[in-house]
């Protein structure tokens, strides 16, 4: 690190899920003036032909939420970290819908590839395999998620159809809960900041390990990693040992993570659209039952985005491969 990491954070990051609730000022409900403004530039991209990523800034062309969604980036970067943005109207259809999402997000920041067959738009549906058989990532399944962070600077997650029951999404301030451990248990800071092993669960890739810190600074400024799905499957297939002190801190990121007044649980219905900062902040999902007809199981759609401009200082060399996934695979 390049400076101490803070004793405790008091930045706006560093908020407190029970707070969120009384004061749902993270919560942006579209008007009819931008609800106008992004129909009108989703149906020009749709009526063209262009797939969802295929649709560039000068294709979607927004006169006045362009400059509201600066405002977005702004909360995103410096503020609470995330929004929840509600309002797409539900009559529209899911090419209007992922259109629009793929187009405010491209004011928000760079796509980037999510997995190793390059995709930009990632699509978040059980596939019927399950973690811990091989190399799977969660988004694949219906399972629960930990807390954990995702590799990129900002998380959009579209919700294109809810599932049958389940599938909470939860979301929880990272230096929130760092300020809560080194408060209760500073202890545990050291294993913490010095990290634990992740395995490589990436289809294509191999199975090799590495650690990474859990927390870590740059001038004063305090950032989380956690792909914590990864290092379950590491200690599962025996390629990670800890000690007693390790074990503990660790469960004492879950807990905290988990605590009801810290975390801030939300039901995505569709056309919701949830931003985070992976830096300032943890998400998790509970487990879900999806419905037997395949065209009502649930579906969300996720861009990780490299930000434009607007973002927190990073130690460079902990998050050194946020730009995105290597692609090398095709589908069949």
């Amino acid at each position: 690190m390049n400076a101490p990491t803070p004793a405790l954070v008091t930045d706006a990051t560093a908020w407190k899920g029970a707070d969120m609730a009384r004061d749902p000022g993270w919560i942006v409900t579209l008007n009819e003036r931008q609800l106008d403004e992004l129909k009108s530039a989703a149906d020009a991209c749709i009526g063209r032909g262009l797939r969802e990523i295929d649709v560039k800034p000068a294709d979607f062309a927004m006169t006045t939420m362009a400059a509201e969604l600066k405002t977005w980036a702004h909360e995103l970067a410096h503020g609470r970290g995330f929004l929840l943005v509600r309002g797409l109207t539900k009559a529209w259809s899911d090419a209007q819908i992922r259109t629009a999402f793929w187009g405010m997000g491209l004011y928000l920041g760079s796509p980037i590839s999510q997995n190793s067959y390059g995709d930009m738009l990632g699509e978040v549906f059980d596939e019927g395999v399950k973690m811990g058989s091989g190399k799977v990532r969660g988004y694949r399944t219906n399972q629960h998620l930990y807390f954990h962070t995702d590799r990129c600077d900002i998380v959009g997650l579209l919700c294109q159809r809810p599932a049958k029951s389940g599938g909470l999404s939860s979301i929880v301030s990272s230096t929130r809960v760092y300020n809560e451990i080194a408060q209760a248990h500073p202890e545990y800071l050291g294993p913490l900041l010095n990290g634990y092993i992740h395995l490589n669960v990436e289809e294509g890739g191999d199975l090799s390990t590495y650690r990474v810190p859990v927390f870590s600074g740059q001038d004063g400024v305090l950032s989380a990693r956690i792909l914590r799905n990864s290092v379950e499957a590491a200690i599962k297939m025996g390629r990670a040992q800890y000690t007693e002190l390790e074990t503990a801190a660790l469960a004492s990121l879950d807990a905290c993570a988990n605590r009801a007044d810290l975390r801030l649980d939300m039901m995505l219905e569709r056309g919701d659209i949830q931003l985070i900062n992976n830096y300032t902040i943890m998400h998790a999902r509970t487990e879900f039952e999806d419905f037997e007809e395949p065209h009502l199981r649930r579906r969300m759609v996720r861009l990780w985005l490299t930000a434009h401009g607007e973002r927190r200082k990073v130690n460079a060399g902990v998050f050194r491969d946020y730009h995105g996934v290597h692609q090398n695979l095709q589908r069949q």
